[in-house]
């Protein structure tokens, strides 16, 4: 029996074993999670969708990092700069070309995976410390590239984006709708970032993190397969910039900084490596701590008077630096090694070994 089975389930044939939820109760429990966030909006205000629409979008992005780090073990530090080609493809193709949004998504995936794959090259022959370098160097050559390249980009004055219009008598201005929209390409990139990590190539990015020296002996294409992980991260990297983007309506170069590449990375910590439940979870708190400390800071003005506006800027950097220190410290492993720690709890019942 596979230890990942609760006790007492089998694998009879192929089939079964290629099934991501064997047993009826985890099917339900996930049919009702789905059903859930699509009831969630009807029960809160405006905030509570802003709130939900943010944490899809920067899911889809924390997957492409989880993709490039978790699995295939390259550290990335210009993931947000991927992010900012989303919005900006989405942008440009609106603004110059007049192509509508459903069109320009796709290419939101397409340009900052092709951009990916070439930044991804020096992955053939550098790594850990080295390689970050070089996608830090990949961070500012886009951001250079785009804030002065102004006959397209408008540089740093942003560009206004178009939210996608009407489909199927669907409205997607309105907030809900478009949460209803951004929750269901969340779903999808899910569902297909955790069949990628069971096929071929995903089995792949976790030898040539694990031990590049053995997978290339094992006949694992190296370069290939480096390439490609660079490629899928930032393709689901511009998909959820053109998401976020979208949902504001307008873009701007700023909001890409190098800060939020290394956000990225610690929360990923938080949620956990090598997991797609470690990305979701990672995403969530970060959203969600990103939001507490802005309800926190206007108690500040009651224990620090005028020095609040000076104080507040620093609330959200230090809750952040906190909650990265303490999963370091308690559980490096992150909130997916946790969760695994709770269903193993019950999957061996009634045996307690």
């Amino acid at each position: 029996m596979n230890i990942n089975r609760p006790c007492g389930t089998f694998d009879r044939n192929y089939y079964q074993a290629k099934e991501l939820y064997r047993t009826p109760l985890r099917k339900t429990l996930l049919l009702l999670f789905i059903i859930g966030m699509y009831t969630l909006p009807l029960l809160t205000g405006d905030y509570g969708i802003s709130i939900l629409t943010l944490i899809c979008a920067f899911t889809i992005g924390m997957l492409g990092l989880q993709i490039i780090t978790g699995y295939c073990g390259q550290i990335s530090i210009g993931h947000a700069a991927f992010m900012g080609i989303g919005m900006y493809t989405v942008a440009i193709m609106q603004r110059h070309f007049g192509v509508s949004f459903w069109l320009a998504l796709p290419l939101a995936g397409l340009v900052p995976m092709f951009i990916g794959m070439l930044f991804g090259v020096p992955a053939l022959r550098m790594k850990g410390l080295y390689l970050a370098f070089a996608t830090l160097a990949a961070h500012f050559c886009i951001v250079y590239v785009i804030s002065n390249w102004r006959s397209v980009t408008n540089g740093t004055d942003g560009m206004w984006m178009k939210r996608p219009g009407e489909l199927f008598g669907i409205d997607f201005m309105k907030d809900r709708n478009y949460y209803f929209l951004v929750l269901t390409i969340t779903i999808i990139m899910t569902y297909l970032a955790t069949n990628l990590a069971r096929t071929k190539l995903g089995r792949s990015f976790v030898a040539v993190r694990d031990n590049d020296i053995a997978a290339e002996v094992m006949g694992i294409n190296i370069a290939y397969t480096k390439i490609m992980a660079f490629g899928i991260g930032c393709f689901f990297a511009g998909i959820s910039g053109a998401l976020g983007g979208a949902y504001y309506e307008y873009v701007n170069i700023e909001w890409f900084g190098l800060d939020d590449s290394i956000w990225y990375l610690g929360f990923l910590v938080v949620g956990g490596f090598g997991s797609i439940f470690g990305a979701i979870a990672g995403a969530t708190v970060w959203k969600v701590m990103d939001e507490f400390s802005t309800l926190v800071t206007p108690l500040a003005e009651m224990f620090l008077g005028g020095a609040a506006f000076y104080a507040s800027a620093a609330f959200s950097l230090l809750i952040y630096s906190l909650i990265i220190i303490v999963f370091l410290v308690f559980e490096p492993r992150g909130i997916a090694h946790r969760w695994e720690i709770v269903k193993r709890s019950y999957r061996l019942h009634p045996f307690p070994y």
